[in-house]
């Protein structure tokens, strides 16, 4: 059991406060395949292989390749579970669902402090479980969109590399997942939109859907004659109804703008949730 332990980030977790915090040794060992075999809902390591590196890799839909960590995946994703386990709501509805995501893209002037318990009461209604978990080592993942049961969708973020861009286009490419993508209930869709290497077709879906949603294509065309300052950067966001940072990022990936200007417009996004890490 304890070559099992090893492959987990120990260190993380606990302080995280997931593991109770203990000098690794050969007595405390045990005790720690004990908590992680309990964090898990298992009796053993032999029901976890079964579970996580049997079942649950099958459905890992991965954006990167470097997505292979199994275990420290699991551990994030089990930790998201155990944090919608505490969810009340309705039935998964779309239509509300898209209903709020238009009242969550006018969220994104907002800091988290007053976002978050926005988002979280929309989705709530729409039937949508959110959570926000710290990120782990070799995870590798900012964000993942997957199905709890038939009628509990669950968009998970951590808090990895997040700038205030890279938060709302993680959330509503996790979004787009669940909008366009239920058909596909066994699939975990294990995201980092960031990545610009090899992706699959659903993934150029959701990033496409995240890029219109955020700035639709009508505004997209007149940012291209957009003039490359502050002052015109702003504007056009206050007219399109998003944070600055939003365009930047945008303009930035369409090459309309140096990828090293007016990046002091987007705003870091710290959680309390994530700040453990």
């Amino acid at each position: 059991m304890v070559p099992w332990l090893e492959r987990f980030p120990i260190k993380e977790l606990m302080d995280q406060g997931v593991l109770v915090k203990r000098r690794l040794s050969a007595k405390t060992k045990p005790d720690l395949v004990g908590e992680l075999l309990a964090l898990f809902g298992v009796a053993g390591t032999k029901q976890w292989e079964s579970r996580y590196e049997q079942q649950m890799e099958i459905a890992f839909r991965r954006s990167r390749e470097d997505q292979a960590d199994v275990a420290a995946i699991s551990v994030w994703l089990r930790l998201g579970e155990r944090e919608a386990e505490k969810f009340e709501g309705p039935r998964y509805d779309e239509l509300r669902l898209r209903q709020a995501l238009g009242n969550i893209r006018a969220l994104t002037h907002q800091t988290p402090q007053e976002f978050v318990p926005e988002l979280q009461h929309l989705l709530r209604e729409a039937g949508v479980a959110f959570v926000l978990v710290p990120a782990l080592p070799k995870t590798h993942v900012s964000g993942v969109a997957r199905w709890l049961s038939p009628h509990r969708p669950l968009i998970q973020l951590s808090s990895y590399g997040k700038t205030n861009d890279k938060f709302w286009f993680s959330f509503f490419h996790e979004a787009a997942h669940i909008l366009l993508h239920s058909q596909q209930k066994n699939a975990v869709f294990l995201d980092d939109p960031d990545h610009t290497g090899r992706s699959s077709d659903k993934e150029g879906e959701a990033n496409a859907w995240a890029r219109d949603w955020l700035i639709p294509p009508q505004h997209a065309r007149a940012m291209e004659e957009l003039p490359r300052t502050r002052a015109a950067v702003q504007a056009f966001a206050k007219q399109v109804g998003v944070h600055p940072g939003i365009v930047v990022s945008r303009m930035q990936h369409d090459r309309l703008l140096d990828i090293s200007w007016l990046n002091d417009l987007k705003v870091r996004v710290l959680f309390a949730q994530a700040d453990r890490t």
